[in-house]
């Protein structure tokens, strides 16, 4: 049987692109193989429905217990302060400090999604430098992360990032970013905050990269939702509320930008966004 030799090379050619895109492919899926998650926006109405009933019961739940445990310390304070010796009141009063700031950054972070949620939210917009912005959250973080060991990098590029944006919001945004890192990401040294212009989306992409411990691929997909704790029982020891990653997304959101994930056990964690120059 006759094959004539266009065909062959038009074969030949479409086997060596196959093996080619085969060796792009394991390349990069060897140079990075961290787990990439991208909350998901688009609900139908019974999700959407769901969500809401689900956000109410956390939101008693979490209410709850810093609520509970002030009213039990206060009534035994009250009942029992004749008999008490002055170290245990004060250790009492510890707690109920304790609790009443918990309950208070609870109640923040829930105001703080009730505004973003409603419609009057995202009409002051203002002519912003986010080169600026990033190095002032940064500065107002450097104490506390010098207290536990770790250190800050910020990559910015030499012309201005301007955006037009709620400058409370974006504020909001690196706060929950490089707190997330602070309180979740152990055996942390170093956190890196990086911006830059990407030209072919005309868009601004920043980044808050920790070298923590990482977090679990099975973890990543849920991590922007509401209450969602990769371990519940140490973020509530450490403070977490669960709300500041669904905050980030929210603000992102109403920016007309997208935020997602990338993680890598043993390795650290990323945290990208995404703002059009036009937000």
């Amino acid at each position: 049987m006759f094959i004539p030799f266009w065909l062959i090379l038009l074969l030949g050619f479409l086997f060596l692109t196959g093996l080619i895109s085969a060796w792009r492919l394991g390349r990069s899926r060897g140079k990075s193989r961290w787990s990439v998650s991208h909350p998901n926006f688009k609900l139908s109405k019974n999700e959407d429905e769901r969500k809401r009933i689900d956000f109410v019961a956390n939101a008693s739940h979490e209410l709850r217990t810093p609520v509970s445990i002030i009213k039990g310390f206060a009534e035994s304070l009250l009942e029992d302060f004749e008999i008490l010796s002055k170290d245990q009141k004060k250790d009492f009063l510890i707690k109920i400090q304790r609790n009443s700031l918990r309950l208070n950054v609870l109640v923040e972070d829930l105001l703080s999604l009730a505004r973003l949620g409603s419609k009057a939210h995202g009409n002051v917009r203002q002519n912003l430098d986010l080169s600026e912005l990033i190095q002032q959250v940064v500065e107002n973080f450097q104490v506390r992360a010098q207290e536990s060991g770790t250190s800050f990098s910020i990559d910015l590029p030499d012309e201005n990032l301007k955006l037009l944006g709620d400058k409370e919001s974006l504020i909001s945004v690196f706060e929950n970013l490089l707190e997330n890192a602070l309180v979740h990401a152990d055996n942390l040294t170093l956190i890196r905050v990086r911006a830059r212009h990407d030209k072919k989306s005309r868009s601004l992409v920043c980044s808050v990269e920790d070298n923590g411990q990482g977090i679990p691929p099975n973890d990543l997909a849920r991590l922007f939702e509401r209450f969602y704790r990769v371990d519940k029982g140490r973020s509530r020891k450490r403070g977490g509320t669960g709300l500041g990653l669904s905050i980030v997304r929210e603000v992102i959101e109403a920016h007309k930008g997208e935020v997602f994930a990338q993680s890598k056990l043993g390795k650290g964690s990323v945290f990208s966004f995404r703002l059009p120059k036009s937000s």
